[in-house]
């Protein structure tokens, strides 16, 4: 962050100390994520993110993944980057400035206090933590940033948001590309437009998110041993059940708080599987993003509480009759 006087003063954007010199020089840590920072606070994350070595080589940028939210973000081959949402104990001042101004807002929006204390696994007793709120106005810009992208036939969706998490929303049209799966091919490409090149067009391609207010799906599917949560529209959940997934629950509701929703199951369930367990997957599961163990107890009622319960839409009763008999139990109990 550069403040603009008599002399331009460059601050770490991370807890807003002065930094002198280049980056990476003795008065100033590496730029980590676009941003300046101080030698403290780039060496406090300096191992927070993991490469995950996903992307064809040639491509120059690489997938690295946060060893503590499970966050992934695409970052240019040699440069250094940071979660999109992840802040820590020295993150102070501007890096907490979006989340003072969510937490001013909470008063007069109930509903947000209730999807913040979800994200945060507080107690309607606890008082919100400003760090839990710029973490939680974060996931959402991120979330809204890859939404805006996502498109039927395509997983896996991975950004480089400028300004994230310090920020709480983009703040320059430059990054680092976003890239994802396309289901067909199943390569990994950088969305550069609607078409994936070894492919021909599909009908019904989506480029733009849903406006705020507009019907989107949470949805709960289970293969065998593990299950899988995502949004999107009928044809993904539908995608799942052609792959030979079972219906668990999808809930309706506001595309805002759908995406709300989904940032805090992101959050709650960052266990990794197992490498022998990924193979079990159908292939509409993508690399495994959004996939837990079935072990893990996961009800999508209580993170959109707001929502409408749809799962009867998808069910075929010549099929599932008695799944969905089970799994109506399931959700009463």
């Amino acid at each position: 962050m550069t403040i603009r006087g008599e002399e331009a003063m460059v601050r770490c954007v991370n807890c807003g100390d002065v930094v002198h010199g280049r980056a990476n020089s003795r008065g100033r840590g590496p730029d980590i994520a676009w941003h300046a920072h101080c030698q403290p606070c780039a060496a406090l994350v300096a191992d927070q993110m993991e490469r995950l070595d996903l992307l064809p080589e040639g491509s120059g940028v690489e997938i690295y993944r946060c060893r503590s939210c499970g966050t992934r973000r695409i970052c240019r081959t040699g440069w250094r980057t940071r979660c999109h949402i992840c802040l820590d104990e020295r993150s102070a001042g501007y890096a907490l400035a979006a989340g003072e101004r969510l937490l001013a807002r909470v008063p007069h929006e109930p509903a947000h206090a209730a999807q913040l204390r979800q994200f945060g696994g507080l107690t309607a007793e606890d008082d919100i933590p400003v760090r839990v709120a710029a973490e939680f106005q974060a996931a959402i810009a991120l979330g809204t940033e890859l939404d805006r992208r996502r498109r039927d036939g395509w997983d896996d969706l991975t950004g480089d948001v400028h300004g994230l998490p310090w920020h709480g929303e983009r703040t320059a049209a430059w990054s680092h590309g976003t890239w994802g799966v396309h289901d067909r091919c199943g390569a990994w490409q950088r969305f550069r437009d609607r078409a994936c090149p070894q492919c021909p067009p599909e009908p019904g391609d989506r480029s733009f998110a849903a406006l705020r207010d507009t019907p989107y799906l949470l949805y709960l599917v289970r293969h065998r041993g593990l299950l899988k949560f995502g949004v999107g529209r009928p044809a993904r959940v539908r995608e799942h059940l052609r792959a030979g997934a079972e219906l668990v629950e999808v809930v309706e509701g506001r595309h805002a708080d759908v995406i709300a929703a989904e940032a805090t199951l992101k959050r709650q369930r960052t266990a990794p599987l197992r490498k022998w367990r990924t193979w079990r997957m159908p292939a509409s599961f993508g690399k495994g993003t959004e996939v837990v163990r079935v072990v893990v107890p996961i009800r999508l009622a209580d993170v959109l509480p707001a929502g409408r319960d749809v799962t009867d839409r998808f069910v075929d009763p010549a099929r599932h009759g008695g799944t969905a008999a089970r799994l109506g139990n399931r959700r009463r109990g």
